[in-house]
């Protein structure tokens, strides 16, 4: 930079800039809804929190079980209002906090009440303003989900018509490595943002014969039916997180399921057929196949100082 302001820490990194813009606390969203809940398939809370800002929020999670979290969208609703998608593992009714980050644009009304430093960009926009409680990071690491969801795939499923409950065989049980984490912060928050995508789905074909005939050797002599089923049992997983004994460790949150299935008939008299018919019901799955697998940045901070 050829001009402005740059204050580095003692390892040489970037603590104040005016050539980026710091984050500084916002406040915390407000509950809104619970869209999706179940228990079965390793169980999921899918919440959504709501908050008013300028620019573009930059939300921090309590985990407060031991379930996976991760923050799955954050989108604009109208103008100047955000909400916040937070997805967790597991059952139960425990909801995380969100606590909300910007840059100073973002805030409402200038807070000019006071003494502090105050960073402008070229453009003349604030870049820091040590009066809106900046962003403190106290730790960060990286995480990478495992590359499948199940290590054990499902068993024993009905092929007819989808009448399998399987909800007790595709809860995701594969986690990837843990990344080393103390805890030193007296409440701990997280970003997280759940990139990784995983779907597994398995086919359970039956079929069966009918004759109305006679059996000769092995082969049906007059009229026969063959019946045929496939049912395709589906779950799709999504990227999360989970406090370890000295870790975090990337994990798998299931975040929808279904099945679809197809049924045949062919008829036959004497080999010459003689028609049929066919059926299929249920919901289609997603494409079987694991999507950004990649480091995903988690940064740790403090909700004890902004409560």
């Amino acid at each position: 930079m050829s001009s402005g302001f740059l204050a580095l820490n003692n390892n040489n990194k970037v603590l104040v800039s005016s050539d980026t813009r710091n984050l500084h606390f916002l406040g915390k969203a407000i509950y809104n809804a619970t869209i999706k809940s179940f228990d079965g398939y390793g169980g999921l809370r899918q919440y959504t929190f709501r908050i008013a800002c300028n620019v573009t929020p930059v939300p921090f999670i309590t985990m407060p079980t031991a379930d996976a979290y991760g923050v799955s969208a954050v989108r604009q609703v109208t103008t100047g209002i955000w909400e916040i998608e937070v997805i967790r593992s597991g059952t139960g009714d425990a909801v995380p906090e969100v606590y909300v980050f910007c840059d100073p644009r973002g805030f409402s009304s200038a807070r000019d009440s006071g003494y502090g430093m105050l960073v402008l960009a070229n453009d003349g926009t604030p870049a820091f303003d040590s009066r809106l409680s900046p962003l403190l990071v106290t730790n960060g690491f990286t995480v990478t989900q495992a590359s499948n969801p199940l290590t054990v795939s499902p068993s024993g499923l009905d092929a007819k018509y989808c009448n399998s409950d399987a909800s007790g065989q595709f809860g995701p049980n594969n986690d990837g490595v843990p990344s080393s984490y103390t805890q030193t912060e007296t409440k701990p928050i997280f970003f997280y943002p759940t990139l990784s995508q995983s779907e597994r789905e398995f086919t359970f074909y039956a079929s069966e014969e009918e004759c109305d005939g006679f059996d000769a050797y092995g082969n049906c002599v007059g009229a026969k039916r063959l019946y045929s089923w496939n049912s395709r049992y589906w779950a799709f997983y999504r990227g999360g997180i989970k406090r370890g004994s000295g870790s975090v460790i990337p994990s798998w949150i299931t975040c929808d399921y279904g099945c679809n299935w197809d049924y045949r008939l062919n008829s036959s008299f004497i080999g010459i057929g003689t028609g049929g018919s066919s059926g299929s019901s249920g919901t289609w799955p997603y494409s079987n196949e694991t999507l950004n697998i990649v480091p995903i940045s988690v940064i740790v901070s403090d909700g004890a100082i902004y409560d």
